[in-house]
């Protein structure tokens, strides 16, 4: 547990030798190989994640922005250049240190002075950070759990562990052209002003809220949207993405995905196609591999949430038999794949799911231009439906692509046909109202992207998901250490949604649509089937059944019956 009083540390670098303070020149290098004083730092809590460095010569460590970058115990204040964004990665005593500069600090060779130079993370930017008592000595092992870089507060995480709950890793896709700090910082073309405060762009935001920095790499770890860089600034670069293990992947997948890791990946074509999503998938689903954890959940946006069910089938099919068995649990936020990319993967769900809620926005329903949005609803396993749920992986014989085909032959009862199959468990479909962007975060009156068009009457709708999505993640083992920015109860929130129906009436084409014009320009399409053809859909007011007759859903005349899963309206 973090308060605010000082705490006593010492680093080693990826050399496995102490930082220390060189006298003369008060330079941070690594090449001690005892903790003595001029090892001994103090962290001193300014906010969230953030912290300055005490040496033991009573100044703060500063980066020298005209001098390489170094860092140096020279300053007697703390400024804006001798603060670190300090988080775990991936082990409780490892950590990275992002300076103020925007760069992470780095050990270049062993030995060697320490700067804040790295804009891509590596090994070398890693440091062991060892507890010390008051006196300067290392604290015994059964003490140091008690002392951690997050700023939590004794609430249900100390309740959790104590109980010996399993451990839940938690990844959260970014939808196309996101960044990492989507809704958290503005760049060009996206100002966070659209995105309600009190949510953010949910996907990014829940990682915030479960780790404490953007940055986190546990217990929780964010990831970028297809045809867009890692964060804000820098804008034009991107971390390499983690391919290579621990799952075995498909060589065919290994070779389709490289291009897609490091460098500038900001492209607008790449965007419109989505060709990116599995590489981002692969990653997401390797390093939740990575975490050791017991149970992974998975949350998304857009491809984000198409990203969650493909990183699942990852798992299931290059993963070992213990990998296999981990459960999986799903919150798909308006799921879409675009045009074209409609793998076998995508409309079923793989075996190791055991949870999935799919949130779908109503008023994304336009035709022509939201038919690049059909929105996908993957169709329940065998253990959602009482059914065998093993699955034989289909081995396509095109061998350069094989891995699109795996699930060919795993496809189930489609959850958006007629029938009167018993219910799913573990699965759940919501529609509610709004367009793509505003389930997500966005709360303009038109879902658009001009921060001067925000409506408060809109809000309400990300903040149900937003609350949704904490509250089925919670249910699932993810530990949220702060309070829900959303006060206000869900039954309120839906009676919101429904009193103040005019700015969504507006975004979907009126308050009375009709299905009378060809094509049935105002109502949705969805689909569970897989492959390329367009024409492979349904009409969303065919199949969710009628509305609550006290909700504001527009719908048409010409809607004909239910599918056999049920829907809620929101």
């Amino acid at each position: 547990m973090m308060n605010s009083e000082p705490i006593k540390i010492a680093l080693k670098g990826s050399d496995g030798l102490f930082v220390t303070v060189a006298s003369g020149t008060s330079l941070l290098t690594s090449t001690s190989n005892i903790c003595g004083n001029n090892e001994i730092f103090e962290m001193i809590y300014q906010q969230d994640m953030v912290f300055a460095l005490l040496a033991s010569n009573g100044k703060y460590v500063s980066v020298k922005l005209n001098d390489n970058n170094f860092l140096a115990a020279i300053s007697g204040a703390v400024g804006s250049t001798e603060t670190f964004e300090m988080f775990n990665w991936h082990e409780d005593d490892r950590i990275v240190l992002f300076a103020a500069n925007k760069s992470y600090v780095q050990l270049a060779k062993p030995g060697s002075t320490l700067q804040a130079s790295s804009a891509d993370l590596t090994q070398a930017d890693v440091f062991e950070i060892v507890p010390l008592d008051r006196n300067g000595q290392p604290l015994p092992a059964e003490q140091q759990e008690n002392v951690t870089v997050q700023p939590v507060t004794e609430t249900t995480q100390t309740v959790a562990l104590a109980a010996g709950t399993p451990s839940v890793f938690t990844v959260c896709f970014s939808g196309t052209a996101c960044t990492r700090d989507e809704g958290e910082v503005s760049r060009p073309g996206s100002d966070k002003n659209i995105y309600c405060p009190s949510t953010g762009y949910i996907p990014v935001r829940i990682h915030k809220e479960i780790s404490g920095s953007l940055r986190a790499v546990t217990p929780s770890i964010s990831v970028r949207g297809v045809g867009e860089n890692d964060w804000a600034e820098p804008r034009n670069n991107s971390e390499p993405l983690v391919f290579n293990g621990p799952l075995n992947a498909e060589k065919s997948l290994l070779n389709y995905v490289k291009s897609y890791s490091g460098g500038n990946q900001y492209s607008v074509i790449t965007q419109v196609d989505g060709w990116s999503a599995p590489a981002l998938a692969l990653h997401g689903a390797n390093l939740a591999a990575a975490s050791g954890a017991q149970k992974f959940n998975f949350i998304g946006h857009s491809r984000g949430a198409v990203e969650c069910i493909m990183a699942a089938w990852f798992i299931y099919a290059y993963g070992s038999d213990q990998l296999k068995k981990i459960p999986i649990n799903i919150f798909a936020i308006d799921p879409v794949p675009g045009t074209g990319q409609w793998y076998s993967m995508l409309t079923q769900l793989p075996p190791n799911v055991v949870n999935y809620v799919g949130v779908y926005a109503w008023d994304m329903c336009i035709q022509p231009q939201d038919k690049p949005y059909m929105a996908l609803v993957p169709r329940p396993n065998g253990l959602m439906t009482g059914k065998d749920n093993t699955v034989k992986l289909h081995q396509s014989l095109l061998w350069w692509d094989r891995w699109k085909y795996i699930a060919d032959n795993a496809q189930l009862t489609d959850p958006l046909v007629k029938g009167n199959l018993p219910q799913p468990t573990g699965y759940q479909l919501y529609t509610i109202r709004g367009r793509h962007s505003t389930v997500s975060g966005n709360y303009t009156a038109d879902a658009d992207y001009v921060a001067s068009n925000v409506s408060e009457f809109v809000a309400t709708v990300p903040e149900l998901v937003y609350k949704m999505a904490r509250g089925y993640l919670t249910q699932w083992g993810t530990v949220f250490p702060r309070a829900s920015e959303v006060s206000e109860d869900v039954v309120p929130l839906r009676q919101g949604i429904n009193t103040n129906h005019r700015d969504f009436d507006l975004m979907g084409g009126g308050e009375t649509r009709t299905s009378s014009l060809p094509g049935r320009p105002y109502v949705r399409r969805i689909s569970s089937i897989y492959g390329i053809n367009p024409t492979n859909s349904y009409y969303m007011d065919n199949v969710v059944g009628n509305p609550p007759y006290d909700m504001a859903y527009p719908v048409t005349n010409e809607r004909t019956d239910a599918g056999w899963v049920k829907w809620t309206f929101l």
